[in-house]
Order: C-alpha cells, then sequence, then structure tokens
C-alpha cells in the first residue's frame, strides 16, 4: 500500500467491482490512479462498450469538473486498485497553481480526441475482421508491450476488445484463431500477442484493398 503524502491525504484503496461513477452521474471529483486498472464504458444502443483500460499514472474524471456536465461514460475498477480522489476544490488549485499539470491535461485531452477519432473511424469499417486488424494495429503502436522475441503484447483481454468493437466475445475469437493460422497473431495465457508486426500491416492494407473493390476471388 502506498504511504505517500499524497496517498495519505488524497488516497483509497478501492476493490475490484467498484463503480466509481455512472454515465449521467454529476461528477465533483476527478481520480489518478497509483495502482491497479479502471475500465471507462459508455451505453451505445444499450450494448455496453469499452472506450480505454487505464492504468497507473492514468487520471480520468476531470470533464465533469472542467464542463460542470453529468458524466459521460461509466468508470469501473477491474482490478483492487489504489487512487488518488481529488475534489473540485483541489483540482482547481492544481490547475492554477502547477502550470506542468495544466500542460499535462491539455496533452491529455488532447490524446483522447485522437482516440475519438480513432475510434470512429474504425467504426466506419463494414467488416469485422477489418475493423478487429485495425484495433490491434493501432493498440498495438500506442499501448503494446515489445516482446524479447520481437513480437509485441496486447494488454487486452478478448472481452476488453468485444465492447470496444461491440461485437461478442465468440466472433472475436473466431476471428483471431483465423487469423492465428497464418502466424500474424498468436495467444498465450489470456493475451493477444502480435508475433510479426510488419505481416500485421501487410495483412490489413490487403483487407482495405478488399473491402474498396470486393474480393476478386469471388469474381
Amino acid at each position: 500500500m502506498s504511504s505517500s503524502p499524497l496517498f495519505e491525504r488524497f488516497g483509497k484503496t478501492i476493490p475490484k467491482g467498484t463503480v466509481l461513477f455512472r454515465e449521467g452521474d454529476l461528477g465533483q471529483e476527478m481520480y489518478i490512479i497509483q495502482s491497479g486498472r479502471v475500465k471507462i464504458s459508455k451505453k451505445v444502443r444499450n450494448i455496453e462498450k469499452t472506450l480505454s483500460m487505464i492504468g497507473k499514472g492514468e487520471f480520468f474524471g476531470e470533464m465533469a469538473i472542467l464542463n460542470d456536465k453529468p458524466r459521460s461514460a461509466t468508470a469501473e475498477v477491474v482490478e483492487d486498485s489504489e487512487i488518488l480522489v481529488i475534489d473540485r476544490n483541489t483540482f482547481e488549485t492544481m490547475i492554477k497553481g502547477n502550470t506542468e499539470i495544466a500542460l499535462r491535461i491539455i496533452k491529455k485531452l488532447s490524446q483522447r480526441l485522437q482516440e475519438a477519432d480513432n475510434q470512429i473511424e474504425n467504426l466506419m469499417i463494414k467488416d469485422n475482421t477489418s475493423r478487429l486488424v485495425n484495433l490491434l494495429a493501432k493498440i498495438a503502436k500506442d499501448k503494446g508491450i515489445d516482446t524479447v522475441m520481437g513480437g509485441v503484447v496486447i494488454d487486452n483481454t478478448t472481452d476488453d476488445i468485444a465492447s470496444m468493437l461491440g461485437i461478442t466475445t465468440e466472433d472475436v475469437d473466431k476471428i483471431i484463431d483465423k487469423i492465428a493460422k497464418s502466424r500474424i497473431i498468436d495467444r498465450k495465457e489470456g493475451r493477444i500477442i502480435i508475433t510479426n508486426r510488419e505481416q500485421l500491416t501487410q495483412f490489413m492494407k490487403y483487407l482495405e484493398m478488399k473491402d474498396m473493390f470486393g474480393d476478386m476471388s469471388e469474381a
């Protein structure tokens, strides 16, 4: 357990499964993760869609304070976590008194806008295989963990990915098993491993061409 002065003042140990806030709630606090993970999700046509899985060093919940509007998403603790809970007055004092913190928040908001653009772009792709490959490539680039064998580990479960794509976990499993036969990706201990990033990029380009011109083998 963290014993820093900051944690002693603002910190809470929060168990797995706790919902910190729900979409539509009024918000007076923001959160900074010291350890553990939190799922940010949103309901789209009554289906819960995972927007992101965030961990140590990430912050969230600040928008309800900045724009004084209800929460735009739901935050659920998915691992036992240590989280700093910052109220509105403390948050405003931090922003006004520390330009480094203000700049970090601006950069994070800019990053989230880019991620939202990427999600919108991915939703415009009709074919589920193309959408899945496109999503894996983006996660590998932004948050992938390099392996000693030259691969990249995706630190998202198939449930996470299914929620991001708005399809079933069963469909995700079927697509991954199909792609795994080409040895472009693999699975180990519940995590997806991209064994060859270059081949994944080539496969993604092939799927884009197929989406544009159709499957020539069917002509």
